[in-house]
């Protein structure tokens, strides 16, 4: 796992590889126990806020982002949206994690493109699901 500490770095997990994995959160140690804890990830960077994360996505553009809507720098749901209007990015899969449990919220989520939104607390094999199950959404969108 990588912190901010001194810049944003892709960890290789021990794990079978299949996605790298970027997590954008405030909440730095719950969302390090998360990945640590799903299987099948190649990489993982948990970074706190969305400068932290375009500094990740400089070094390694993922194949997931599990992002919070509230950070301290941002949005998620904008930078959701900027990601897939971005060539480079668009077939990026987008999961919002969060402490918001509006159905308005959830709405606006996909709007802004998000593939799937979970309330916290999410346990990892509930996460895991998920991810699999957009991951096969994904394969069949062009």
């Amino acid at each position: 796992m990588s912190r901010d500490s001194a810049g944003p770095r892709w960890s290789p997990t021990a794990q079978q590889q299949t996605l790298a994995v970027l997590f954008i959160d405030p909440d730095l140690d719950s969302a390090e126990r998360l990945a640590r804890a799903l299987p099948n990830l190649s990489a993982v960077a948990v970074v706190p806020t969305l400068q932290a994360a375009l500094s990740a996505m400089n070094i390694r553009v993922p194949d997931l982002v599990v992002t919070e809507i509230d950070l301290p720098d941002g949005n998620g749901l904008e930078f959701v949206s900027r990601l897939l209007a971005t060539p480079s990015t668009r077939r990026v899969l987008t999961i919002v994690l969060t402490r918001r449990t509006s159905f308005v919220d959830k709405i606006a989520a996909f709007q802004a493109g998000a593939d799937d939104y979970l309330v916290k607390p999410v346990d990892a094999d509930n996460l895991s699901t998920h991810i699999r199950l957009v991951s096969r959404f994904r394969q069949v969108m062009p």
